[in-house]
């Protein structure tokens, strides 16, 4: 079974501040869980602001 993560910079983890740094010590975080990045990608919404938000999709196969 596959199992996905999506991360996105109202991940608590960046409390507010998003941070290459900080960015990097989650993703190896998470790495040493079996994770790993599939895709990234900037998505902005037209609706609310033109900011772009960064969204990083995770994923690991879990053991049966």
């Amino acid at each position: 079974m596959i199992e996905y993560k999506v991360l996105t910079e109202r991940d608590s983890r960046f409390a507010g501040n998003f941070d290459p740094t900080i960015l990097e010590d989650t993703l190896n975080s998470y790495a040493a869980e079996g994770w790993r990045v599939v895709q990234s990608f900037l998505t902005t919404s037209v609706w609310k602001s033109t900011k772009a938000e960064i969204v990083v999709i995770l994923e690991r196969v879990q053991n049966a």
